[in-house]
């Protein structure tokens, strides 16, 4: 027995079948150039060489060093994750909580000057000086802005491309330590940087799951449509806004049925690829580099407002707290206390015990 194509007669409003409407269907199609595309290639969220180290090159004319790291990419990050900005906003409340009021450094100057080295590892204070060359006060200048010059000066580069020159002896320059080089600080968590991204790159491939008309990777089929109509729907494709993380392809082709020219069944054809329930252990993501940036910067996860991920809780926050006070907290002090060797003696950086500390000598 011959297989003979199969016409689907178009239905009328009233769900009858006209027959005189069959006669618009061609006896047999004419022939269509198949074509494919592809499209929703993945994005990268930030690029740039952010994990690079260069090194240490003074700038092209040769007036400053240029920092090993790109600081515009350090400053980038702190909006890149949520758990990275929030722990080093921790521990910069922390230097405040107990930071004893200083005549030539206003509070507001220092807790600038406190995240600037947290971020960039590098701080810098400006010397105000009176007529007589006495210093009034300290101001921070930004970490971002900063360069060290290469003739025993500094160089602070504004945003409309002009710079200022400071001299050496006006600038006070807190750096960490780097094993590389003893120009500019590198930040300790600098070595996580890719846990810092890989949660940012979890987050927003879940957010465009969701946003997307696209969610997950399909193959979309048409038949027997003339190339015109088939660009139309390519670029109508391509263009659409967000086109999500997954890869999908757009194929037109002619229509066979029994492996003979005709009209098939369905003209437009959804054939998803993958699974839909976009099975990518996101929880997991999200838990194990949250996990790796609280390590970077040495956090408890009870002092980072972390639920615990058991039922016995993260156990006595007091004693957590004493911990990490200790081992923590006193470090970073003494780290600035270190320019009291360059302060005036009346401008000398000091830091009160904790309340929690007092109370527990008086009772």
């Amino acid at each position: 027995m011959t297989d003979k194509p199969r016409h689907r007669l178009p239905a009328t409003i009233d769900g009858s079948y006209s027959v005189e409407s069959t006669q618009s269907l061609p006896a047999e199609p004419s022939k269509v150039k198949a074509k494919a595309f592809s499209f929703g290639d993945p994005e990268p969220v930030l690029s740039g060489g952010i994990t690079d180290y260069l090194g240490i090159f003074a700038d092209s004319n040769a007036l400053y060093y240029i920092p090993p790291v790109s600081l515009s990419g350090l400053s980038k990050l702190l909006s890149a994750n949520g758990t990275h900005a929030s722990a080093l906003g921790f521990k910069c409340n922390q230097l405040l909580a107990n930071w004893k009021e200083n005549p030539l450094i206003l509070r507001k100057e220092i807790r600038a000057a406190f995240q600037d080295y947290l971020v960039f590892e590098n701080g810098y204070l400006l010397a105000i000086r009176n007529g007589l060359g006495g210093v009034n006060r300290y101001v921070r200048l930004p970490a971002i802005n900063m360069r060290v010059g290469t003739d025993n000066n500094y160089w602070l580069l504004n945003n409309d491309g002009s710079m200022q020159e400071f001299a050496a002896r006006d600038i006070i320059h807190l750096q960490g330590n780097d094993v590389r080089q003893s120009i500019y600080g590198v930040p300790d968590y600098f070595a996580g940087v890719q846990s810092i991204l890989l949660g940012e790159a979890a987050t927003l491939f879940r957010r465009r799951y969701y946003q997307n008309g696209a969610h997950a990777g399909y193959i979309f089929v048409t038949f027997d449509l003339d190339d015109d109509m088939a660009d139309d729907i390519e670029d109508a494709i391509a263009n659409t806004k967000g086109p999500g993380n997954y890869r999908s392809m757009y194929l037109n082709m002619s229509s066979t049925v029994g492996g003979k020219t005709g009209i098939t069944k369905d003209r437009v054809q959804l054939i998803p690829v993958g699974d839909y329930g976009n099975n990518d252990e996101y929880d997991k993501i999200k838990e194990v580099t949250q996990q790796d940036i609280l390590n970077l910067h040495r956090v408890p996860a009870a002092l980072a407002s972390i639920m615990p991920m058991n039922v016995a809780g993260h156990g006595d926050l007091k004693n957590i707290r004493e911990v990490y006070y200790d081992s923590e907290i006193l470090p970073m002090q003494a780290i600035w206390e270190e320019l009291n060797d360059v302060l005036p003696q009346r401008g000398r950086i000091e830091f009160k015990e904790p309340r929690w500390l007092v109370d527990g000598k008086q009772s």
